[in-house]
């Protein structure tokens, strides 16, 4: 049961994962609607191991939409009506009949989320609008693989969530402080990058303060970090690559040190927006929460409806 607190407070959720024994690797295809980006997904989850087999990616700005008038346009889900019939008939062409889906902050923010619902029951696909409490579920999972005793840092657009499990008990929080809205708040108007860290990391570790549940546990994981690696750290897999606090150190370092002209350059970088606030975040939180380094996954948010089936 979840017990109903403020949405700046520290939940509890119990969730009970199938034991590796009793999973059947049966493939599954989902769709995460995330705020920015919707993706298409089909794998398998047995024994601990999650087999992807194929990832589809359609870029749809939901969460722009919200953050200007608090509600998603007419145009937007006309595209999104689009993008889910054709995800659809591919799961069907890859012998699917079932098709489960994951809306995340953008639905929940909106005033009109609910009827993404409604037009993805009109394709035969079972959507649901996460709460808080969901995607944090969804993100350990997808960053834990089912185990316990795991941090998870999930860096979505519009949230941040934190959060571990210990004896099946999952504790999370929830910041508004995701790449899109970090970088619109802190760096998009700023002419030096030094103050503008500063302040995004002071939002971060007021927030991370409560988040005693994420210190102690085996291993920091990041979810949705690829972004960063792929802008600011030259690229190259993503799918367990560990980063220490001095690699990440150094690297906010080099860019800080290059004065407000380099600052104003690195702003024209294609996806800068999504790779800085990032790695801001994984120095600040894997300092915070007590960790010498956070290891990456690319596994994307919808694949913990796989892992959780």
């Amino acid at each position: 049961m979840i017990v109903a607190l403020p949405a700046a407070a520290v939940m509890l959720l119990a969730v009970t994962a199938a034991p590796p024994e009793r999973q059947t690797a049966a493939r599954a295809c989902v769709i995460d609607m995330g705020s920015n980006t919707f993706r298409r997904i089909v794998g398998s989850f047995s024994g601990g191991r999650y087999v992807q087999v194929s990832l589809d990616k359609q870029p749809l700005p939901v969460g722009d939409d919200v953050a200007r008038t608090g509600a998603i346009a007419e145009a937007t889900f006309a595209k999104m009506k689009s993008v889910l019939t054709t995800f659809r008939a591919a799961c069907e062409k890859d012998g699917f009949s079932q098709v489960a889906a994951i809306g995340t902050a953008a639905f929940r923010d909106a005033t009109n989320g609910q009827r993404a619902v409604a037009i993805a029951a009109e394709l035969g696909i079972r959507m649901e609008i996460a709460t808080e409490a969901r995607e944090s579920e969804l993100a350990y999972l997808v960053g834990s693989l089912g185990r316990d005793g795991i941090a998870v840092i999930d860096n979505g657009s519009r949230t941040v969530e934190a959060v571990s499990r210990r004896a099946g008990t999952l504790s999370f929080r929830v910041f508004p402080l995701g790449y899109r809205l970090a970088y619109e708040t802190f760096f998009a108007t700023a002419t030096e990058l030094g103050p503008a860290v500063a302040a995004f990391r002071a939002r971060l570790i007021e927030d991370a303060e409560k988040c005693g549940f994420m210190k102690g546990q085996a291993k920091l994981v990041g979810v949705e970090f690829g972004d960063m690696i792929e802008v600011l750290f030259g690229g190259g897999p993503v799918e367990g690559r560990v980063l220490t606090v001095g690699e990440l150190r150094r690297k906010l370092d080099e860019l800080t040190s290059a004065g407000p002209s380099r600052f104003q350059a690195l702003k024209k970088t294609a996806d800068i927006d999504r790779a800085l606030p990032r790695l801001v975040a994984a120095l600040v939180l894997t300092e915070q929460f007590g960790y010498q380094n956070i290891e990456l996954t690319d596994r994307e948010l919808g694949v913990g409806l796989i892992i959780g089936r």
